[in-house]
């Protein structure tokens, strides 16, 4: 059986949202978590994750960061961002980072609940930025699809992992996730392959 997960430390939004999907998915095992890393520990208990719907601005982890870890993790998992954000910046950093849409939270019920319906059906309209005043189709090249970070961990592939991490200042860990991530968005299979990519897209090595 399908089971989805809810991301969210607003309890009564949250509460909301495992309704909305009680409604979409029938049967279907739903789980809620209150940060990011709760999510992704809950999510490795979960059979057959198809969705996630994740507040794109949780204390703790990033969103670009959780919607990298969970899709390192769970390659498949449809991922949606909620937001009381309406900046375009969060916007395309979601969408860039794997999200299948990034939705206001100021928008009504039947537009979210249509627009997890589309999800949930396959819809493979590119990703969009949905508002209470209209829907934005943001279409980055593969280029402006990479966060800032993955594009300076690109740079660095030819350094190992643990390299990288004492270079950058962060854990090895992480940029492990990065990397997975960025083989996804460039559509490559290992590093000698993404440093073809990162040479055809004038991102130099340092």
């Amino acid at each position: 059986m399908a089971s989805a997960l809810i991301i969210d430390d607003h309890p009564l939004y949250r509460d909301a949202l495992a309704q909305l999907l009680r409604t979409l998915l029938g049967e279907a095992t739903i789980r809620s978590a209150s940060s990011a890393e709760e999510g992704l520990r809950m999510a490795s208990q979960l059979p057959e994750l198809c969705l996630v719907l994740l507040d794109f601005n949780l204390p703790g982890m990033c969103g670009t960061e959780a919607i990298a870890a969970l899709l390192a993790k769970f390659p498949t998992v449809d991922i949606v961002a909620v937001s009381a954000s309406e900046e375009r910046l969060d916007a395309t950093g979601a969408l860039r980072a794997g999200a299948r849409l990034f939705i206001s939270k100021a928008v009504t019920t039947e537009v979210l609940c249509n627009a997890v319906k589309g999800v949930l059906a396959g819809d493979s309209t590119d990703p969009q930025w949905i508002t209470p005043t209209a829907n934005s189709v943001l279409e980055p090249t593969t280029a402006s699809r990479l966060t800032p970070r993955q594009i300076e961990i690109l740079g660095l592939l030819h350094l190992s992992n643990k390299e990288i991490g004492l270079r950058l200042g962060v854990a090895e860990i992480t940029v492990k996730m990065h990397v997975s991530s960025l083989f996804r968005v460039l559509g490559v299979a290992n590093r000698t392959q993404a440093m073809q990519a990162a040479r055809r897209l004038s991102v130099g090595t340092t």
